[in-house]
């Protein structure tokens, strides 16, 4: 089962799906993560390329889980696309692995299977992933098996005292498992919480007075769940409480979801296949969910053995209640609970428990059947197999989705400032992370029909203002500042609380600038060293000394196991008493390890730059940043760094590679800044940083070539224009030196 599906899903992306609603979001957090990790950033809370190029603290809210396979894999020279596929299909393969484990709880194992393919191919998770590009919350179905699976083996354990350190072992497998789903995707795992709530309350409504059970079944549930919110603190208390910070904290999405409610005779899909395409992306549970549900019903009434009535007594009306959530009927319901409400945004996220909820209930039907008889058994095997195709083939077969045979190309959502804050309906999803330092003055601006950077007072040019990067980081910026005037110093990023700015070493107030809300800083006269650089927060310090508690308990409760290791790992009752049961705390002092490399910083990568000082009046070319050694095919990045010191002109800056007799080999032009920071909204003091990717020809032989850039006008682009402190308008900047 795990087998196929990871090969399944593998051949389903072979034809990349192109134009789903948030695919391309997902895939250039990849890449920014693989950016972070090349440069030494363990885990970058801020991503500061994005939103056009000013930054946002992505995975300071955004659970972080499911992006690091797929960067770890690309940033070991694995395609960017491909590393998403083998990493979406590991994940579903290992899914399946778990999911058979718990359906074999309770059922033989022709029902496990064709539970385990329900479950898998449920249209949903399908369309989760090929037409809404989710990948986080497809990931999310990966972990919901196995926080079952434990905690039921857990609630299992006789409770002997020699079966202690299984019984707190599984507690602390269901607890990481529990962790694995909050940093995989919050909303799927706060969902989880509310659902095992209810599922606790079903279950206390079939018991009759065994109250011992009752409470063992309470704590062996909730002490899972308390133990995976204190592994994730140092994700989850940030994420709380700076919400605030960003736009998604201030009611951003309230009342989105109230358009995606179906009538009961939408809640179906009555297609032979599931289409997976509807008016106002409402997708629809699929038919057979009502003969599965008949068919549990009568199972329930039959079956004599606890060992199937309990779950199907307390999944039968979840799947029910799950179901009747995404229908306008349970509108009433919502706008009650409006704050969660506006978290979930849509009623038919519920469908992920769905899934669940209906394999189980298939398995356990078709299980209940096998006990009818010995013809009903022989004919099990291939009943199986027939409804297993069936499933498979009506989640698949209809799927329908742009697709290109090459990858596609992973850009900006648009080209322009204008396009992405102005476009309907872009604008809130692109929004959502924006600072409400950021936030405020633009939507004010929008407010007022007018754009961000016409706010009124202009400052004043800046005269007599050097300003050379010495070495630049992913998340730290080190200047060297020459002026004979104060002035206020613009930074390329988004203000941020956790931005700290020092002048000379000593820590200075930032504050909000412009009117898009850049971080910014007052230089007095004189020659400073001026620092930026992201540092830890109080909710950050918070969350890791609660998470370094729970890693403290997981760390005694895995070393205490004894026993309790081996029973996990027992297979068909023999039981592996070779194991050396060491290796399981060892293993977890290598993750805290991990954990407090990324969280020390010490691998942090900075680059060193080389000045330049080319003074065009408007704008100062000040820098470049050294590049490593290439070969032939790649592309060179060409890193640039410029200060604004008047009016902002629609000018092109060009970036040439030559060989020693000045041939041009390759060229990339682009605006100081990058397109994304159009000339409208340079502001005197304010730093650009803008990149010019030069494609280094597939036959280039190895050698040392030149960089030559320059200045332009568009509109005399055969005229390059003369720096006011120079001679020519081709400024040598620097080397690549490629290698054989």
């Amino acid at each position: 089962m795990a087998v196929f599906s990871g090969l399944a899903l593998l051949e389903l992306t072979a034809v990349w799906p192109v134009d789903t609603h948030d695919g391309l979001t997902h895939i250039r957090r990849i890449e920014a993560l693989t950016a972070a990790l090349r440069e030494g950033v363990i885990y970058p809370r801020w991503f500061p390329d994005h939103l056009l190029g000013f930054g946002t603290p992505v995975l300071n809210y955004y659970s972080p889980a499911f992006y690091y396979p797929p960067a770890l894999l690309h940033a070991a020279g694995l395609d960017l696309i491909l590393s998403i596929r083998v990493a979406l299909s590991l994940g579903f393969g290992i899914s399946a692995w778990w999911m058979y484990r718990l359906s074999r709880l309770f059922v033989s194992v022709w029902p496990a299977m064709v539970g385990v393919v329900c479950f898998q191919f449920f249209p949903y998770r399908i369309y989760d992933l090929f037409i809404r590009g989710a990948f986080p919350e497809f990931s999310a179905f990966f972990w919901l098996p196995l926080i079952a699976l434990y905690t039921i083996q857990a609630a299992k354990v006789d409770r002997r005292p020699s079966d202690s350190s299984s019984y707190f072992l599984r507690l602390a497998v269901a607890g990481l498992a529990w962790a694995g789903l909050i940093v995989t995707h919050n909303l799927t795992a706060l969902m989880a919480v509310i659902l095992l709530g209810a599922a606790l309350m079903v279950f206390t409504a079939f018991q009759h007075g065994d109250y011992s059970r009752i409470l063992r079944i309470y704590v062996t549930s909730i002490a899972p769940v308390a133990l995976g919110i204190v592994l994730t603190a140092w994700y989850v208390l940030p994420a709380l409480l700076e919400l605030g910070w960003v736009m998604n904290g201030n009611r951003l999405f309230k009342g989105v979801g109230l358009f995606h409610f179906l009538s009961w005779g939408e809640l179906f899909d009555f297609k032979t296949l599931y289409s997976h395409s509807y008016p106002g992306d409402r997708p629809r549970l699929p038919l057979y969910l009502i003969p599965i549900a008949l068919a549990a019903l009568a199972a329930v009434l039959t079956e004599t053995s606890h060992k199937l009535r309990i779950p199907l007594q307390v999944t039968i009306p979840l799947t029910f209640v799950l179901a009747w959530a995404m229908t306008d009927t349970s509108k009433w319901l919502w706008t009650r609970t409006e704050i969660f409400f506006n978290q979930v945004q849509f009623p038919w996220r519920w469908q992920i428990f769905v899934a669940f909820g209906v394999a189980l209930l298939l398995a356990a039907s078709i299980e209940t059947l096998r006990r009818k008889g010995p013809t009903w058994a022989k004919a099990v095997p291939l009943l199986s197999l027939l409804i297993a195709v069936y499933l498979f083939a009506y989640a698949s077969f209809g799927l329908q989705y742009t697709t290109s045979e090459d990858s596609p190309a992973v850009a900006h959502w648009s080209d322009s400032f204008e396009d992405l804050f102005w476009n309907s309906s872009m604008s809130i999803w692109a929004q959502h992370l924006l600072p409400i330092w950021s936030a405020t003055p633009m939507v004010d601006a929008v407010n007022a029909g007018r754009k961000p950077w016409d706010v009124p007072p202009f400052p004043d040019p800046i005269r007599s203002v050097a300003l050379t990067p010495t070495q630049i980081g992913l998340l730290q910026q080190h200047f060297l500042v020459k002026t004979d005037e104060t002035f206020r110093l613009l930074f390329h990023q988004f203000y941020f609380p956790s931005w700290r700015v020092s002048i000379d070493g000593v820590g200075v107030e930032s504050e909000p600038a412009s009117g898009l809300g850049l971080a910014s800083v007052m230089v007095p006269p004189g020659v400073h060293t001026v620092e930026i650089a992201w540092e830890t927060t109080t909710a950050v310090w918070l969350g890791r000394t609660v998470t370094t508690a729970g890693w403290v308990m997981v760390f005694i409760l895995m070393s205490q196991a004894g026993n309790g290791l081996g029973d996990l790992v027992r297979r068909r009752g023999e039981g592996l008493t070779h194991v050396r049961r060491s290796w399981l705390p060892f293993a977890w002092m290598a993750v805290g390890a991990l954990m407090l490399l990324a969280a020390s910083g010490i691998t942090t990568r900075t680059w060193d730059f080389s000045v330049i000082g080319a003074d065009y009046g408007t704008v100062r070319l000040e820098g470049i940043r050294s590049i490593p050694p290439l070969h032939a095919g790649d592309v060179a990045p060409v890193h640039l760094t410029w200060l604004v010191k008047g009016s902002g002109e629609p000018v092109k800056a060009f970036v040439h590679l030559v060989d020693e007799a000045g041939v041009g080999l390759s060229q990339h032009d682009s605006p100081p800044g990058g397109v994304n920071t159009p000339y409208q909204s340079w502001i005197p003091g304010r730093i650009l940083h803008s990149i010019h990717n030069i494609k280094l020809p597939d036959s280039l032989p190895p050698g040392t070539y030149r960089l030559v850039a320059g200045l332009y006008d568009p509109e005399q682009a055969s005229e390059p224009i003369v720096p006011v402190n120079g001679s020519s308008p081709r400024l040598e900047i620097g080397t690549v030196d490629v290698l054989p």
